[in-house]
């Protein structure tokens, strides 16, 4: 007998340790399914800073692995998904070990063996003035009919899985246009930089020369006064182009998780030329492919599927339990096995259910107007972003000629220096000019560049319509061309 009771608590304490063991044995998995999509690109697998200079490719996959608002987002996927396994569960039966142990005071009079009461089947035995009883049975439960309730749950969480799915490509594309942004912005920054110090140059010749004709009697003081406060303005606007390359550096460090960036910064994302299509187009695709509308789409699907959860609590349930016992004391005077199959249909349930049905239509009207705003959001980002990228491509247009303009005066201005037509503040004064022409056409490709991302962001296509994210080697009109 001894040995049957240590092979059973054996067996129990086996059973429950294997349990735990299964349950925790992987719990990577639930990482890598949320992983497995944010990785869905040409984006390299890095998480740490090149040695070299910092390419936006790799900025952005730095964001893409290590920016903790992904994270969060695809924990939200995984927790979908461990709901949906939860809803599965409902259709299986569940199977428990439940040993007992009780012990009592002996009644007076009592024998060796008698029943707690005339209705219970646990025998206790006589151990000195107490009476102790062990039973080990294995309960198993399941539910036969929940009035489809569990059906709708199910459906429910596929519907949340897919809402979670999109909500996490569309943080995604958030992250990796607001990473391109900030990496534009450093690079505007230094170029201005640059343009800035070749200005205060200028400034300062412009002062001294000023100052020169000033001891000669051929400038008033206000002139050495007016350019005085000129080199002022150029060293603040310097010292605020320097503040922004810091700041900026910091966003940027701070969007792909590491502590700074001292690397250079190296555009690799050649211009990109795409067509321009209609804008109605464009609001077509946001509306096949924009995630966060989609998003709201499954959302009301799901709250769809809890208005039939809440009125299934309307029909009867009906639930089957079994239970075997391995051990038993005095089994002569106890049955082995047991069964019981039950009814619940309510009756009155103090207006209980019928708050829960109004509740889940509440949910889905909202879920509708929501479904219905990011529509209309969506077709005004269209909007804005299409009207943007066309006036950065007039732009950046105009901005060649006036460079090619600048770069024939500066030309000029350097022959007639060496003619002795012109001083070296003329010279200086057109290389000024045509550095800024520079800066403005730099600044303005950069522009284009960020408001066409932003334009296929609108429309839910940033990873298959930019060159360098997409995961093969599709051309990006062709991959808007597919998705219209």
């Amino acid at each position: 007998m001894k040995r049957r009771k240590s092979f059973l608590f054996i067996s129990a304490f086996t059973l429950a340790a294997g349990s735990f063991i299964a349950g925790c044995a992987h719990p990577e998995r639930d990482a890598a399914a949320y992983r497995h999509i944010l990785n869905s690109n040409a984006l390299p697998a890095t998480n740490q800073l090149p040695d070299g200079p910092l390419t936006l490719t790799q900025a952005m996959a730095l964001a893409n692995r290590n920016n903790e608002q992904l994270g969060k987002s695809g924990e939200d996927y995984a927790q979908a998904l461990i709901n949906k396994s939860r809803a599965v569960s409902n259709f299986l039966p569940t199977v428990s070990f439940q040993p007992s142990y009780a012990i009592a005071d002996r009644p007076p009079g009592s024998y060796n063996s008698l029943p707690l009461a005339p209705t219970d089947a646990a025998t206790f035995r006589t151990n000195g003035k107490a009476m102790t009883t062990l039973q080990a049975p294995v309960e198993g439960n399941m539910n036969l009919f929940r009035g489809f309730g569990d059906v709708a749950n199910l459906q429910q969480a596929k519907e949340l899985i897919s809402q979670r799915k999109y909500l996490l490509l569309d943080l995604q594309a958030t992250v990796l246009l607001d990473v391109s942004q900030i990496y534009y912005q450093i690079l505007s920054s230094e170029q201005s930089v640059v343009v800035l110090k070749s200005s205060v140059q200028l400034q300062e010749a412009r002062l001294e020369d000023v100052t020169n004709q000033f001891r000669n009697g051929l400038a008033t003081r206000l002139a050495v006064a007016q350019s005085r406060a000129d080199l002022d303005a150029a060293r603040v606007q310097l010292i605020a182009a320097q503040g922004d390359v810091v700041n900026g550096r910091a966003m940027l460090a701070y969007l792909i998780g590491v502590h700074e960036v001292p690397n250079v910064l190296r555009d690799d994302s050649q211009e990109i030329r795409s067509p321009l299509f209609a804008e109605v187009i464009y609001e077509q695709i946001a509306l096949k492919c924009r995630q966060d509308y989609l998003a709201t789409h499954h959302e009301v699907l799901a709250a769809k599927q809890n208005v039939n959860v809440a009125i299934a609590e309307y029909y009867p349930q009906v639930t089957i339990n079994v239970e075997g016992f391995l051990y038993r004391q005095f089994y002569n005077q106890a049955s082995k096995w047991d069964a019981l199959l039950q009814l619940y249909l309510p009756i009155f349930s103090a207006g209980q259910i019928e708050a829960d049905v109004r509740a889940a239509w509440s949910r889905l009207r909202e879920a509708a107007l929501d479904e219905s705003n990011v529509r209309r959001a969506a077709l005004r980002d269209v909007q804005q972003s299409y009207e943007n990228y066309v006036t950065a491509i007039n732009r950046v247009r105009e901005l060649r000629d006036e460079v090619a303009a600048a770069q024939d005066a500066y030309e000029q201005s350097r022959q007639a220096f060496a003619n002795q037509l012109a001083i070296n503040l003329d010279v200086l004064t057109a290389q000024d000019q045509l550095l800024s022409s520079q800066l403005q056409l730099s600044s303005a490709t950069f522009d284009q560049t960020v408001y066409y991302l932003d334009l296929v962001r609108s429309t839910g296509r940033l990873v298959a319509d930019v060159p360098f994210l997409q995961p093969n080697t599709r051309t990006s009109s062709n991959s808007l061309t597919a998705a219209y």
